[in-house]
């Protein structure tokens, strides 16, 4: 039977097997797409993507769970338990993709975008908290593409967060309501907090 995933959303294990494409549920058809990026049918070819830990990230809002699209669009994310997966349809397990920042197949050095992401699927570990997770995962994905010739991505997994917090697309209204509101609100609690016990 399928599994729950966290976001409350139910997975196929046979996704966990095998990565071909195929129709999904949710919001739509979940295929290969032109290259473009396709929120309704969650294609994010070429992209890192990124959704809201509901909690952390409206306290730090930089903080949040993180996945890398493959040529076809398909999202891999990394949940603690190695190899990475197919994120379930409908988004990433915690939450849909609230922002993405697509990147260039042209930069790859070293074989295709695919391979790459393949290769770093191989080389994961448990998850480790700080020291092996989802941005690691996309880190390596990075490194083993050696993308714009850089061989070390996975030395600086936690920039990749700065780098989508900076630059990255925001996907739907609801979506970044869903994360700027409460962020601000969480923020500005903090603040008033710190102050009158200052």
């Amino acid at each position: 039977p399928p599994a729950m995933r966290m976001g409350g959303r139910f997975d196929d294990p046979a996704d966990t097997e095998s990565l071909q494409d195929e129709r999904g549920g949710g919001n739509g058809v979940r295929g290969i797409c032109s290259g473009e990026v396709d929120v309704q049918r969650d294609c994010y070819p070429f992209c890192i993507v990124w959704t809201v830990i509901p909690g952390c990230t409206w306290c730090v809002p930089v903080v949040g769970h993180m996945g890398i699209g493959k040529s076809t669009g398909e999202v891999l994310e990394f949940m603690g338990l190695p190899p990475a997966s197919r994120a379930p349809s409908g988004g990433l397990s915690f939450n849909p993709v609230c922002r993405y920042v697509q990147l260039n197949p042209d930069r790859v050095r070293r074989g295709t975008w695919d391979e790459g992401i393949e290769r770093a699927r191989s080389y994961l570990q448990c998850h480790g908290a700080c020291v092996s997770n989802c941005h690691t995962f996309v880190a390596l994905c990075l490194k083993e593409m050696r993308y714009a010739g850089f061989p070390f991505w996975h030395w600086m997994s936690y920039l990749l967060a700065v780098w989508v917090f900076l630059f990255g697309h925001f996907t739907t209204a609801p979506r970044t309501a869903f994360y700027v509101l409460p962020s601000i609100f969480a923020v500005a609690l903090i603040v008033l907090l710190f102050h009158s016990t200052g």
